[in-house]
């Protein structure tokens, strides 16, 4: 088994209804009775919040955390957790309909592991519904900071990201690993990215330090959340400038 360098606890509570995340993975999850899963679930605040928008699904979620797999089964939804690590899943072959991972591919070492066993679980002709950062992506804000060496670690040492992907990446992986995709959409391009980066520059010491927090950096903070969901609304469709995917792809039928 690989071990994967994991954040702190995520996914309490539940998904607030018009988060981009949720919107499109349901809009391409297919209709009726499904078994599906969320891998790298965390505390499981998308596969809960499904479960109670589509109660027809038969719902699992798996996570690497202890914490994480705990604090999920607190909540009344009926969802089956697992502790699992994406690289060796405990389930059978071909076992779902559905898998759902949002955030988390750039956290492993070895991605194409995660992606093998996402395949594997899934039946031939099921449905894989990923999200994926790719701040290696040229012409995006991430890619410009790593270019110019300028907090150029700032995801990784502060939410764990190890790769950066780009999007013909993410595409040949997944391709070489014997999914189609067949549905992609996008979002955080540039308003998304600045909003992205501050959240992530307020874990630095020195920020903190020189209390840079204050009054005028909240509110600016504050608009730039509806300016990000709309722009990520209204280009839903533009790659260019994007840093996110949202994959949906199918398995072969071998």
């Amino acid at each position: 088994m690989v071990t994967e360098l994991v954040p702190p606890v995520w996914g309490e509570a539940y998904v607030p209804l018009r988060n981009t995340a949720l919107v499109r993975a349901l809009a391409d999850l297919p209709a009726g009775y499904q078994k599906v899963v969320e891998l790298g679930c965390g505390a499981g605040r998308y596969v809960r919040t499904i479960k109670r928008l589509r109660p027809e699904i038969e719902a699992h979620g798996a996570d690497l955390s202890d914490e994480a797999v705990a604090l999920a089964k607190s909540y009344p939804e009926k969802v089956s957790y697992r502790v699992a690590d994406l690289t060796a899943l405990p389930y059978g072959a071909g076992e779902f309909d559905t898998v759902l991972v949002f955030d988390v591919l750039e956290h492993l070492r070895q991605p194409e592991l995660g992606v093998r066993e996402i395949h594997r679980v899934l039946r031939p002709g099921g449905v894989a519904h990923l999200l994926v950062p790719c701040e290696g992506q040229p012409l995006t804000l991430h890619w410009l900071m790593w270019k110019l060496n300028l907090a150029a670690d700032l995801k990784e040492r502060h939410g764990w990201h190890v790769q950066r992907f780009t999007r013909a990446s993410v595409a040949a992986l997944l391709q070489s690993e014997g999914f189609q995709i067949v549905h992609a959409s996008y979002s955080m391009h540039p308003i998304g990215q600045v909003r992205d980066v501050l959240t992530y520059l307020e874990r630095e010491e020195w920020v903190r330090r020189w209390h840079l927090n204050t009054l005028p950096y909240r509110l600016l903070m504050r608009l730039l959340w509806p300016l990000a969901y709309a722009e990520s609304s209204l280009l839903s469709r533009v790659s260019s400038w994007a840093v996110v995917a949202h994959l949906t792809c199918r398995r072969d039928e071998a």
